[in-house]
């Protein structure tokens, strides 16, 4: 019985060790999360003076680029190249496209590393070109750039990324003229999570893995307890 709750324990303890070290992939914890062939349907609405025309859009991970071991620069970061198309493959029309180049006014990547969004934070901050404000919240890091003046509008614009896997998973854009809103872009990533488990685990891997030792442990002691 001893030797059976010696092995539990020593179980436990390795699995604490390897939920603290397991997931950092460059010396400052950035990986990819996504692979080649990894794909996502996109819900897309767009409302111009009144008119509401949907798409479904599709996008595929062709290839992820190496992660630096040290990133300084928003720039810095690799690209996951993906490509974009309407859900029955063919190529976006003009419009749609253009409404994709919107998007760059916000965010310079469509997908993100992961693991490290503290960093992502600061480098966004930091970064001359992109001067949103950076959005937190649950198992979403994103950002805002609101009253930017586009086409004489005043444009409101949200993207933000689900952190499990640095997808996109919302983006929205609201101009407005002086007395109401008179074009929207909302554009969804089908399939979310009501909760984000996996990100959750992401952040706090460590907390897991010592309660999963807990756990163990525990259990044996009541087994040993009970012979």
């Amino acid at each position: 019985m001893r030797r059976t709750l010696g092995a539990m324990v020593a179980f436990a303890v390795v699995a604490m060790l390897l939920a603290g070290t397991a997931s950092a992939v460059s010396s400052q914890g950035l990986e990819w999360a996504v692979v080649a062939g990894d794909h996502w349907s996109y819900d897309l609405t767009t409302t111009d003076e009144g008119v509401v025309d949907t798409e479904e859009l599709y996008v595929v991970v062709n290839t992820t680029s190496t992660i630096p071991d040290t990133v300084t620069i928003l720039l810095d970061l690799p690209y996951a190249n993906s490509t974009m198309t309407f859900a029955n493959f063919t190529d976006l029309d003009f419009s749609t496209a253009f409404l994709m180049i919107f998007l760059a006014f916000i965010t310079p990547r469509f997908i993100f590393p992961v693991g490290n969004y503290t960093l992502l934070t600061e480098l966004y901050n930091a970064d001359d070109v992109y001067n949103g404000t950076v959005y937190d919240s649950g198992g979403y890091w994103g950002m805002d750039l609101n009253d930017y003046e586009l086409f004489n509008r005043s444009t409101d614009m949200h993207a933000d990324f689900l952190k499990a896997d640095g997808v996109l998973a919302h983006w929205t854009l609201t101009s407005s003229n002086e007395t109401s809103v008179v074009g929207t872009v909302n554009m969804v990533r089908q399939g979310l999570p009501g909760f984000d488990l996996i990100g959750w685990i992401r952040e706090n891997i460590l907390l897991a893995g010592i309660g999963v030792g807990i756990v163990i442990i525990v259990g044996a002691v009541v087994c040993m307890r009970r012979k």
